[in-house]
């Protein structure tokens, strides 16, 4: 049985070599599922707002493991930015065959305190963010392609104060992410989303915090932010080869909606 099992992934596993991934946003935890899917055989197109380091440092592992990789600038939630970088990238690859939009921005405010420019950014980030990439990139999808969507833990439980613009735009994630499924069913292209908890430790929180916010999980088993974001990206995996599942969203939670 465990042969037939390594076996089956095995065979799963070789339907993404040669393929091509399209990431936006490629900075924390984009850069380890680029290295994942690179390590797949997926060729990788590192698309970035303002991490041209990180996404250099994308390029440049993927290329070490024999895979074509280029990086491009362009803001996800920018219509003429993202035209602009797709048609860059087509130059050198003929189709995209998963689209990973990992673009976001993360920080607190207190509700008496938002402002206009607060909800242009989570706007512009999560929703924009997430369509238009989609926008450019389905025309040069073929059948059998996927695209992939980040939404968050709240999109499906508990919704947590003083991220109300991040929460808002986030559920809209589920929500277009449903959308765009129904638009490009037709194509045979496959939109699925993630809704994670707590993977890597946010900037604007302190270590301790972090611990204790993880250690509010009802399910009592340590994951430390490495094997957290291993395991984003074996699901990432998952969802750039299943074929029985579109306009779902995928909890990642570690039981914090328990």
């Amino acid at each position: 049985m465990e042969g037939h099992k390594a076996r089956t992934l095995d065979r799963l596993s070789a339907r993404l070599k040669g393929r091509t991934a399209w990431i936006s946003g490629g900075k924390r935890i984009g850069q380890v599922v680029a290295r994942a899917l690179a390590e797949q055989g997926v060729n990788i197109v590192a698309c970035y707002r303002s991490s041209a380091k990180e996404a250099s440092q994308i390029v440049a592992e993927a290329r070490k493991l024999g895979r074509k990789a280029l990086a491009v600038q362009a803001d996800a939630g920018n219509p003429q930015q993202m035209e602009r970088a797709v048609r860059q990238a087509s130059k050198t690859f003929s189709k995209f065959d998963i689209l990973i939009n990992m673009a976001s921005v993360f920080s607190r405010v207190k509700f008496e305190d938002i402002t206009a420019a607060d909800w242009q950014s989570n706007i512009d980030a999560h929703i924009l963010g997430t369509f238009w990439p989609a926008r450019f990139l389905a025309p040069r999808m073929s059948p059998g392609a996927h695209i992939i969507n980040i939404a968050d833990r709240t999109s499906l439980g508990k919704v947590f104060p003083d991220y109300l613009p991040y929460v808002v735009t986030k559920q809209a994630v589920q929500g277009l992410t449903r959308a765009l499924a129904v638009e490009l069913a037709p194509k045979g292209i496959f939109v699925n989303a993630i809704a994670p908890g707590p993977i890597l430790k946010p900037q604007d929180i302190s270590q301790k915090d972090w611990n204790a916010f993880r250690s509010r999980s009802r399910i009592k088993f340590p994951v430390t932010d490495a094997e957290a974001t291993e395991q984003f990206a074996l699901l990432v995996i998952y969802l750039s080869l299943v074929t029985l599942t579109s306009g779902n969203t995928y909890s990642l939670d570690q039981g914090h909606n328990l």
